[in-house]
């Protein structure tokens, strides 16, 4: 009785875990869909799942039937086994001991053929891409060296083709296992049996026709292993090299004839009943394998490769250098010469002003710092990123930095409580953007908008400030509730709102609240009573959340950056369709997981008030995207679709310029003796940081390219020799239509000496009056940053740019103190960057035309009332009573204007 209990008590655990693993995914996958239908993506979702489930059921089954008949087949030799071994003993049969039962052993052969298709099943689930491209991709309109194939069939068709041969493999194998050990396990194994045991030959055979299925599946891999030799690593050519091409092809060829020779020594040995013969055979075979496959090749590629490596390998080094360059959209970049002479005249700064008005003086590190001191205002708030971009003011086209004010991961703990976590404290509150070249009093950044409510004296209104989705945004909120939401702090009181817009999913009945309560862990949003018709949660509010969850066949770049528009708050992330099935392109191994394919293809727009998530199409020409878009039509959106000042906004994603820039160290050398010899090797230049050399990273800037005369927004680097210090060569890529995306190389002389950043670095170092000054003041309580090292092309040579922040000891608000200056051999240090360039040339330099902020008489009615309200406020909070009376005067002076 206490065993029964004790079986029926495991049986309802077990039903009570799988009920709990089947409510998680069909609740995940509901939720997913809730939210996939508010951003009016549900035909993704149904898509993709059709397709997994696809893949899925169609593995289970298979696997299932295949494994379950061997074993049935198995089971139904038994009663030819059981006179001949087993005694029988009722319902059970026993021999040496073991104890079998019928009934047990059907049942057996039921989970065993279902672990093993659940196994295959999981494998494939994950595949939906690989079958997705196989489907709707078509050519790339390219052909292969070699085997004069579409570069189409390799990134679409063969993935698909060696998934499935690595199954049938993973099948025969699994199976043959499995049926060899039940036979033992009945005492039926054909080996060491004597010839008189009645049911040998129907085993032999079925063993037989496994190992057929088997070697069927081995000979398709050796047909598909030739296209593999288009990524092979032999030698010094990444793809087909010599021996690869004259030995290994043909020893495949070999080898699948071998295949075939054997399967029909099986099958006449199935008739024939000579099984002798098969295992000679078999041991043939590998035999074979081992000699040709394994040594003949290493012996090829030792004793005739090696000795004339250069000779035998130009041909295929030249497919390796071409298909990488085509790869990595290397072969459209621009070179060009650059004089880089020694130091620049007083006429060339002159007619490059506005390229130096707009150097790059505030350090992201610093400033970031900056922005946390002294605009985050309030405990609720963090800055977690700064973006780069260009922006037009009143006094022209400026760089500028900014950065979004999201919400902070926690409240303080007092406040930490779940009305105020996921129903008040619903979402960040603005930006804050400065000029990269200027700076305020005691060497703080000149803010073009600042402060809560975001404040302008450039004429730059934020009308939505709200930012419900962002860069960092932690978990889920709930919104339109009968809790107000915290919008900013105005003074000694807070401001409250509800949302307007459409973002979230609304919780308009108790099946969705349970949903929910259930996928976010939360009771708490079934038993609240603060819900109503209209409230909505808001999921996956990460900018690159929402984008890998809707499109997750896009590989994202890592910084999606903010992007003020027309009053309002946006996020752009850059997208990319990747691959690592392009032939003769020699992989990317620092990030993306080995891609030896990629084309920055899609720009994502993300709303920051609204969530919505819009994709556009900025390389049509991409036949990976095209196949995207024929599988998901209507998701994809024409550039020319999106607004024009965002448009304006796009910029060359620093992620895909790494890797082109890092992949062009080598692959600029497009002679094969060159590239064999590895003599023009590049490399990325050091800077110092905080005191420690670091690799220097590619920056933004805007500036007029050498024989230009617009400004043009740029993102660059240089490059220095392998090993050595001086400059080499720059690259940079154009941001601004309609040249967007052209990448130029300008290439030094090779003849004499161009400082690189590391060697400007010394001759700062090597400055007495500069080391001086800095080694002083990092002795004083205080302590010295040096920022990035800009290398800035003004017409025939280059400027060095580096600007000095001091933080006090106790007070970490790093200042912009001084600007050091570089070109040639002369070097110079001022508290600003003109001043800087006066000491250098020893003379006075024109002074730029900077629009400040205007005066309260100059500005219209709507700014004047928020300069007054500000004063007012400020002086409230300070307790300045008086000063607070004349600040209410003015505002209603101008409220009565």
């Amino acid at each position: 009785m206490k065993r029964r209990i004790g079986r029926g008590f495991l049986v309802i655990i077990g039903f009570g875990i799988i009920f709990l693993i089947v409510l998680s995914l069909a609740s995940s996958l509901i939720e997913k869909w809730l939210w996939m239908r508010e951003l009016a993506y549900q035909q993704i979702f149904w898509r993709i799942l059709s397709i997994q489930g696809a893949l899925f059921g169609l593995a289970f089954a298979c696997v299932f039937v295949f494994v379950w008949g061997s074993l049935r087949f198995v089971l139904r030799n038994a009663p030819l086994l059981r006179d001949h071994n087993y005694q029988r003993n009722g319902d059970f049969y026993t021999r040496s001991g073991i104890i079998i039962s019928p009934t047990l052993l059907k049942a057996a052969t039921l989970v065993i053929a279902s672990l093993v298709a659940l196994i295959f099943a999981l494998i494939f689930y994950p595949e939906w891409d690989t079958y997705l491209r196989f489907r709707w991709g078509g050519t790339a309109g390219q052909l292969d060296p070699i085997f004069n194939a579409d570069v189409g069939f390799y990134l679409f068709r063969l993935p698909f083709y060696e998934l499935i041969q690595n199954g049938f493999t993973g099948l025969a194998v699994a199976t043959l296992l499995i049926t060899f050990i039940a036979y033992a396990y009945l005492g039926a194994s054909p080996f060491g049996q004597k010839a008189s045991l009645p049911n040998r030959w129907q085993i032999m055979g079925h063993l037989s026709i496994l190992f057929l299925f088997f070697i069927g599946s081995w000979g398709w891999g050796y047909y598909l292993d030739r296209f593999e030799l288009l990524y092979g690593t032999r030698g010094v050519v990444y793809g087909m090299g010599y021996t690869d091409d004259h030995v290994t092809r043909i020893v495949l060829w070999i080898m699948l004839l071998a295949s075939v020779v054997l399967g029909c020594i099986i099958l006449v040995n199935l008739l024939t009943r000579r099984f002798k013969i098969t295992v000679v055979a078999v041991g043939s075979y590998f035999a074979l394998y081992v000699v040709t496959l394994l040594f003949l090749p290493g012996l090829v590629q030792k004793y005739k490769v090696a000795p004339n490596e250069l000779e035998l390998e130009t041909p295929y080094l030249k497919h390796n250098i071409a298909f990488t360059r085509k790869a990595f959209q290397l072969d459209g970049i621009k070179e060009k010469t650059y004089p880089a002479l020694r130091e620049l005249k007083p006429d060339e700064i002159s007619s490059n002003r506005e390229t130096i008005d707009n150097v790059r003086l505030w350090d992201w590190r610093p400033i970031l710092e900056t922005y946390r001191q002294t605009q985050e205002i309030r405990l609720y708030y963090q800055f977690y990123e700064v973006d780069v971009d260009r922006y037009r003011t009143e006094d022209g086209y400026h760089q500028v930095m900014l950065s979004a004010r999201e919400l902070a991961p926690e409240l303080p703990a007092k406040a930490r409580t779940w009305v105020n976590q996921y129903l008040q404290f619903t979402h960040g509150y603005g930006l804050v953007m400065n000029f990269v070249s200027r700076k305020a009093e005691e060497g703080l950044p000149q803010y073009i908008i600042e402060d809560i409510p975001p404040v302008s004296l450039y004429h730059m209104t934020v009308d939505r400030p709200a930012l419900y989705y962002a860069e960092k945004t932690p978990g889920y909120r709930i919104v339109n509730t009968g809790v107000k939401e915290f919008d900013y702090p105005k003074g000694n009181k807070n401001v409250y709102t509800s949302y307007q817009g459409t973002g979230g999913i609304p919780l308009d009945n108790l099946w969705k609240r349970a949903l929910f309560a259930w996928t976010q862990s939360d009771i708490n949003i079934l038993l609240t009573s603060y819900l109503g018709p209209g409230s909505r949660i808001q999921i996956w509010r990460r900018v690159q959340e929402r984008v890998a969850k809707i499109a997750p066949f896009l590989q994202l770049d890592r910084d999606p950056y903010l992007v003020f528009s027309e009053g309002k708050l946006y996020w752009i992330q850059d997208a990319y369709t990747v691959s690592d099935r392009f032939p003769y392109s020699e992989p990317y191994e620092r990030s993306f997981n080995n891609l030896n394919y990629i084309r920055n293809s899609v720009k994502v727009v993300v709303d920051a008030y609204e969530g919505s998530v819009l994709f556009f199409v900025a390389d049509p020409k991409d036949p990976v995207l095209q196949c995207y878009r024929k599988a998901f039509p209507g998701l994809f959106r024409d550039l020319v679709q999106m607004p024009k000042d965002l448009k304006a906004h796009l910029r060359y994603p620093e992620d895909l310029f790494v890797i082109q820039s890092d992949m062009y160290r080598t692959y600029h050398m497009i002679e094969p003796q060159v590239f064999y010899n590895q003599e023009d090797l590049w490399a990325f230049p050091q800077e110092k940081y905080a005191g420690t050399a670091t690799e220097m990273r590619p920056y933004y800037i805007l500036m007029k390219l050498p024989d230009t005369r617009e400004l043009q927004y740029l993102l660059m680097t240089p490059f220095t020799p392998k090993n050595r210090d001086n400059m080499i060569a720059w690259m940079a890529a154009k941001c601004d239509f309609p040249q967007y995306g052209q990448v130029l190389v300008y290439q030094l002389p090779k003849e004499r000496l161009t400082f690189g950043p590391i060697q400007v670095e010394a001759m700062i170092d090597q400055n007495t009056l500069i080391s001086e000054q800095l080694s002083l003041w990092d002795q004083r309580g205080s302590r010295v940053i040096r920022g990035n090292l800009i290398v800035i092309p003004i017409e025939n040579a280059f400027l060095y740019v580096e600007p000095v922040y001091l933080t006090a000891e106790g007070r970490n608000i790093p200042q912009l103190k001084r600007v050091i200056v570089i070109s040639g051999s002369r070097v110079a240090m001022a508290p600003t960057l003109h001043k800087a360039i006066e000491a250098f040339f020893g003379a006075p330099q024109p002074q730029p035309e900077v629009v400040g902020p205007k005066a309260p008489s100059e500005l219209d009615p709507l700014t004047r009332v928020r300069e007054d309200l500000k004063k007012a406020e400020e002086a409230m909070g300070q307790g300045k009573w008086e000063d607070f009376g004349k600040a209410m005067q003015k505002l209603k002076q101008s409220l009565g204007q």
